[in-house]
């Protein structure tokens, strides 16, 4: 004969004693529940469904042309992201908000301006501001106030030797623009002589000085390295004494302004080096416009350009993950927002900025300034820009550059010759 069941044998407990206990029970998950919203929203922000991305920008000054590029990918990356579903964290739903200021290319305004943004306007994440002079006195205001900042514009080796916790590079270090440059003579013309010239700030300071030692090292011979003040009118002085020294080549410069004030001057001090690759300038529109005949087969050192293709499948066989728009969608998009410009590597790499912060706040699946940097320093993501890995320091690691060159009145990708569209046109004849 079989037992009856526990079930079948307990007594049955009376019901208004079951609804005591149901009721004690459920106050008190109640109780617990109220208990641990309210720990969480002590240590979150409380969602709006807004994240609110604050920084400033060069609208005016110096760094003007560069600046406003860097604006223009910024509000089409984040368009993209908001016309996508927004970045989802802990289950709410956030469009991007941008609240930025002109810096006036000053770094004196840099300080008050990043307090405020995040005192009175209460950005929750940071991009830096273009250039690394700039970038170098905001880079401790995100320590100071806790909050991740991602740099686009910014790439001298320096502004990672200082312990800051939360800044993280986009872009290659100053330290490898001019290698590709380097490379291509070592391998095609290695009995030219080098002349290095370039702008005392931070980043170009290290471009020009990584560089020629990189070239002595690889046994390249260097007749000039010398550096010139940031506020530079003329430097005829300076290209005289690298013609003077038998210098073949030229290689440095700095931003934009300097850029294409080395070019103005060069047939005035009677030299035509065989080949020219100055940093930054010769990848913007207005470089070639404004110097339509002399920037013909000037070279430059870019940190994207469209021909260079990153697809989901790359990236996967490359053990990245991936995020964003294919490069073809990002430009179109661009150009739909600037009256069909076309995005320079200054867009394309403040654009990565805005995709590599989105992605990392949803793989960290929080708006908490502590995990979305973990996140940011473990992630290994490919966008439309290409690689984004840093290490401790948040120095990037695994962006790669190429070398661009006009070419009758196109920008063409030159070196290395794996994703070259044309060879590189040498020697440089001056027009």
């Amino acid at each position: 004969m079989s037992q009856p069941s526990a079930k079948e044998t307990a007594p049955s407990a009376p019901k208004a004693g079951r609804g005591k206990i149901i009721a004690i029970v459920v106050a008190v998950l109640i109780l617990v529940a109220i208990a641990a919203a309210a720990v969480y929203y002590l240590v979150q922000p409380t969602p709006t469904g807004i994240i609110k991305i604050g920084f400033t920008i060069s609208k005016t000054g110096t760094y003007t042309v560069e600046g406003t590029n860097s604006l223009n990918g910024i509000l089409a990356a984040t368009a993209w992201v908001n016309a996508h579903g927004g970045v989802t964290a802990r289950g709410t739903s956030y469009q991007l908000v941008l609240d930025y200021v002109d810096d006036q290319s000053q770094a004196s305004n840099v300080p008050t301006l990043y307090a405020q943004i995040v005192t009175q306007d209460n950005a929750q994440f940071l991009l830096a501001p273009y250039s690394s002079p700039l970038t170098a006195p905001a880079a401790p205001i995100a320590d100071q106030y806790g909050r991740v900042m991602l740099s686009h514009g910014g790439a001298s080796n320096t502004i990672y030797q200082q312990g800051y916790q939360n800044v993280v590079g986009v872009l290659s270090p100053a330290s490898m623009y001019l290698r590709g440059a380097i490379d291509y003579i070592k391998a095609n013309h290695a009995t030219d002589n080098l002349a290095f010239l370039y702008a005392s700030d931070s980043f170009s300071s290290i471009a020009g000085s990584y560089a020629a030692a990189y070239a002595q090292s690889i046994g390249l011979n260097v007749v000039y390295n010398q550096s010139y003040p940031t506020s530079v009118t003329d430097l005829s002085t300076q290209l005289t004494a690298a013609k003077n020294a038998g210098a073949d080549d030229l290689l440095g410069g700095g931003h934009f302004t300097d850029g294409v004030l080395v070019m103005q001057q060069l047939s005035g001090v009677g030299w035509t080096p065989k080949l020219i690759s100055l940093l930054v300038a010769v990848t913007e529109p207005s470089f070639q416009a404004q110097l339509p005949g002399v920037s013909n087969n000037v070279t430059g050192p870019s940190q994207w350009e469209r021909s260079v293709v990153f697809t989901p499948a790359i990236a996967s066989a490359a053990g990245f993950e991936w995020y964003g728009p294919s490069g073809a969608e990002f430009t179109s998009l661009y150009g739909n927002m600037t009256s069909a410009a076309t995005p320079t590597y200054h867009s394309a790499e403040a654009a990565a900025a805005i995709f590599v912060l989105a992605h990392a706040i949803q793989a960290a699946n929080s708006l908490n300034t502590t995990q979305v940097r973990a996140e940011l320093g473990s992630m290994k993501l490919m966008t439309f820009f290409g690689k984004f890995q840093v290490n401790s320091a948040g120095l990037q690691v695994a962006h790669e550059m190429i070398v661009d060159q006009w070419q009758a009145a196109a920008l063409k990708v030159v070196w290395p010759t794996a994703v070259a569209v044309s060879p590189l046109q040498y020697p440089y004849t001056g027009g």
